[in-house]
């Protein structure tokens, strides 16, 4: 074999090298973002999440109350909880007839339940009453997670049917129009629900 085509040969046999190197690089560099990002998925599956354990409650007395009971479905447990509350006529006409503020100070781990009680004010003893409107029911929870160092916001907006000759209506999830119209409600009446007091 000739010089020329011994360097010929090594040349080739140096390329061939240098791009089975290039490619082992390139796969590694991909599995470790597949790695990375698979963790950060799984990351994120374990925050604490808030669903409502059951259709919200309504009792009637001398007052209304309304109480919605949370539970956490996530894997990690939710600290600084709050909340703030906005109830207002399904009309849209007036002033949120409830508007308040809470904070839970305990750590509320995965499965923990923690109950929302809202009392909504009325001219006369609701016992007395057979008809109250509709109603909407805002509920912006904020809350971290102590294992991520996140923070998470989650804003459910519900509509209570009222009262119908003297029966309770049920509660349901609003519609995607319904919403449009409250978050236009809230911008013309002054509500950001990221802001806390």
């Amino acid at each position: 074999m000739s010089k020329a085509s011994n360097h010929r040969l090594m040349k080739w046999s140096n390329i061939v090298a240098t791009l089975a190197t290039t490619v082992l690089a390139i796969t590694a560099l991909i599995t470790v973002y597949l790695t990375v990002a698979a963790w950060k998925v799984q990351q994120e599956t374990a925050r604490p999440y808030f669903v409502l354990k059951e259709s919200p409650q309504v009792v009637l007395g001398n007052e209304l109350n309304l109480e919605l009971k949370f539970n956490n479905v996530g894997v990690h447990p939710a600290v600084n909880l709050s909340s703030e509350t906005i109830v207002f006529e399904e009309s849209l006409a007036g002033e949120p007839i409830h508007h308040d503020e809470s904070a839970i100070v305990n750590e509320i781990p995965k499965d923990a339940l923690s109950s929302l009680v809202m009392t909504l004010p009325s001219e006369k003893p609701n016992n007395q009453q057979s008809d109250i409107t509709p109603h909407y029911v805002v509920v912006d929870l904020q809350y971290g997670d102590p294992i991520l160092n996140k923070s998470y916001n989650q804003t459910i907006y519900m509509k209570w049917n009222g009262i119908e000759k003297g029966k309770v209506q049920p509660t349901v999830h609003v519609r995607v129009d319904e919403k449009t119209r409250i978050l236009q409600y809230f911008q013309k009446h002054g509500i950001d629900l990221k802001e806390r007091s």
